[in-house]
């Protein structure tokens, strides 16, 4: 009886034995497979992720080469532009197969004639980036456009003070028939009242504030905002003007109750421009007979009457390291009418202080981000504005040429290329 039961046990413990191995090894199977699985996913999920940043660096690069042939050949940017966008087909950018650094990723770009960005209104240069590292492909594009120095029609780092009944509106020099011209005026700062606005002061347009930051707390309430505000969401970029190579005159221009005038011949760099009157003449600083570039060294000084003329036919582009300062009935004056034909760009390497005054309308652009501008009451001005801080005094007109925005050179000042829309397929 003793030996059946134990032979019955032997018989039972064989079965339970070969059940747990088979178990075990069922469990040992799955759980390599479930690594191996894991591992391929990894694998797979970092070949995903190096092909992206193999995508997105082609992109990166694209825009690169697209700046560089901007700043080494603007004619031939020109040259494929139509209404300061790129048109031209047979304009290309080609790279095949480059290598990502420290990882097994290559990226390619090219130019594409793929209607990718259909419906929207703009045009660019579309840039297909396509990145791969193993069996991942990752492709994506952008929408390369021109973009200049004068997006906004006042843009500040600090401070935009809009004092009582001070107007600012869009016109389009391009297309008078233009009657929906949009603007934005804005300030990089997040801190309160960087803003404000007086009575009976109108913004036909939208207004932005520093990222992050409230626009309630940034924007005065005693004025008329006729668009939307809001925060920006990415931090301005306002790159840095450098004047041009110049013959050196070794002297300031100076005139003292007489005109003097200046023509493409001209052209240089000098220490300073001083007008004053002399014997109940004012001193006039006359641009003619064509374009004509300065590079002031020093400081602009007008004094009671004084004017700086750009004359019909005749343009003029100013680079200025030091201050403006202008007595009263003084100031600039273009007479040729339209924005670009007087330029302004203040080159110095601390704070400037910009004081703008004129007899009649000024027309024209001012890019000085480290300035602070000054517009006296009842001042008229066409163009656009960047500054440190802008000061509109009381009963001021500010009209924003849209063209500035919407019509770019291949050679304006500061423009360059920017990712105007992007898509990942």
């Amino acid at each position: 009886m003793g030996r059946s039961s134990q032979s019955r046990e032997r018989g039972t413990a064989v079965p339970l034995a070969v059940f747990a191995v088979v178990l075990m090894l069922v469990i040992g199977l799955s759980m390599l497979s479930l690594g191996t699985n894991m591992r391929i996913y990894a694998t797979r999920n970092g070949q995903q992720i190096q092909a992206r940043c193999a995508a997105d660096s082609g992109m990166a690069k694209a825009l690169w080469e697209l700046n560089e042939r901007l700043r080494t050949n603007p004619a031939e940017i020109d040259a494929a532009m139509t209404s300061g966008r790129i048109a031209d087909a047979s304009f290309q950018l080609k790279a095949e197969n480059e290598t990502l650094p420290n990882c097994e990723a290559t990226f390619s770009y090219s130019t594409t004639t793929a209607d990718v960005f259909a419906g929207l209104d703009m045009q660019g240069l579309t840039v297909e980036s396509i990145g791969t590292c193993g069996s991942a492909t990752v492709k994506v594009y952008a929408l390369a456009g021109l973009q200049g120095l004068f997006d906004s029609a006042i843009l500040v780092r600090d401070r935009i003070s809009l004092m009582p009944n001070t107007l600012v509106k869009g016109y389009n020099s391009a297309d008078p028939g233009d009657t929906d011209c949009r603007l934005q005026i804005g300030t990089a700062s997040t801190l309160a009242d960087r803003i404000p606005m007086g009575p009976g002061t109108v913004v036909n347009g939208d207004v932005f504030v520093g990222v992050g930051a409230n626009p309630q707390t940034v924007i005065g309430a005693g004025g008329t905002i006729t668009g939307r505000t809001f925060a920006l969401d990415r931090e301005l970029n306002l790159p840095a003007v450098t004047p041009p190579s110049l013959s050196d005159w070794g002297r300031a221009v100076s005139g003292k109750g007489e005109t003097i005038t200046l023509g493409p011949a001209s052209s240089g760099t000098y220490s300073g421009i001083d007008l004053s009157q002399a014997g109940g003449n004012p001193g006039i600083l006359e641009i003619r007979g064509g374009d004509i570039v300065l590079h002031v060294t020093g400081n602009i000084n007008l004094g009671n009457g004084c004017e700086l003329i750009v004359q019909p036919g005749s343009s003029l582009t100013l680079y200025v390291d030091g201050d403006i300062f202008a007595d009263s009935s003084v100031g600039f004056n273009n007479q040729a009418g339209h924005v670009k034909d007087f330029q302004l760009y203040a080159t110095g390497t601390g704070s400037q202080t910009f004081n703008l005054k004129a007899k009649s309308s000024v027309f024209g652009t001012v890019y000085a981000p480290n300035a602070d501008i000054t517009l006296y009451p009842g001042a008229e001005m066409r163009g656009a504005i960047v500054g440190q801080s802008v000061t509109f005094k009381s009963g001021c007109s500010f009209y924003y040429d849209e063209s500035l925005r919407d019509n770019l050179d291949a050679s304006d000042e500061g423009v360059r290329f920017i990712v105007k829309r992007w898509r990942e397929q």
